[in-house]
């Protein structure tokens, strides 16, 4: 039985949600507040159920596509020389620095 739902919030987990409920068949409006989309924001390390989840949306690729690129953190001191370092390869993907890491703005533009 379909339901009329009402999801407040356009941002991340709003879209995400209103996208699984439409796709099981649900009449789903979606409100925002913010007068217009909110670009920016912190990268996000995108893993484990999330990555999951983008997968079965299909938009795993496109979010790897549009990740930061960032391939790992290293610390230097003050004559440049690197004192440690993670790097995602060397991790399995899962360090400091996840595979898939996009910025907040751009993957809340691509879920909506």
């Amino acid at each position: 039985m379909a339901h009329r739902i009402l999801v407040t919030g356009a941002s991340v987990a709003g879209t995400t949600l209103a996208w699984w409920l439409a796709h099981l068949g649900h009449e789903v409006t979606v409100v925002e507040r913010a007068p217009e989309f909110r670009d920016g924001g912190q990268n996000i390390d995108v893993r484990g159920v999330g990555r999951e989840v983008l997968r079965r949306m299909g938009l795993d690729e496109r979010a790897l596509e549009q990740g930061t690129g960032e391939t790992g953190t290293a610390w230097v001191d003050g004559d440049g020389r690197v004192v440690a370092r993670f790097m995602t390869d060397e991790l399995g993907g899962d360090g400091p620095t996840a595979e898939m890491e996009i910025l907040r703005g751009d993957l809340a533009r691509l879920l909506y």
